[in-house]
């Protein structure tokens, strides 16, 4: 069986060693657009491509991402990513104090990690 090898899941587990193809899970956003589903048309590439776990985990992966010790992103390489993590936080009241509400919109790399990490929010 052949399947498609995506660059992003080529590299080398330690640096100075051989990079090959980590044939693992990738979790996608699956929402409806009336196309086909993103995780069906990659798994007919050969991609186990599998659909983002997305019902009511917001707040809880967002508090997981929170409690982590840090949260590495290179800003060179990935400049939009470390905006939107440098940028993110909770909302204000009109007397300027914060409330339990994480604002929606320009999330998509934090959104990105918090489907990888899915697996992980939900053992705790």
């Amino acid at each position: 069986m052949s399947h498609v090898q995506l660059d992003s899941l080529i590299y080398a587990d330690e640096t100075g060693e051989e990079p090959y193809y980590h044939d693992q899970v990738v979790r996608v956003d699956d929402t409806p657009d009336g196309k086909v589903q993103t995780s069906v048309y990659r798994r007919g590439l050969g991609i186990r491509a599998r659909p983002a776990r997305k019902g009511r985990m917001r707040k809880l992966s967002y508090e997981w991402l929170a409690g982590l010790r840090e949260i590495v992103i290179d800003p060179v390489r990935c400049p939009l990513t470390f905006e939107e993590f440098a940028m993110k936080e909770y909302e204000r009241d009109r007397d300027g104090n914060w409330l339990d509400i994480i604002p929606d919109g320009d999330d998509h790399s934090i959104d990105a990690v918090r489907y990888a990490v899915m697996d992980d929010v939900l053992r705790g």
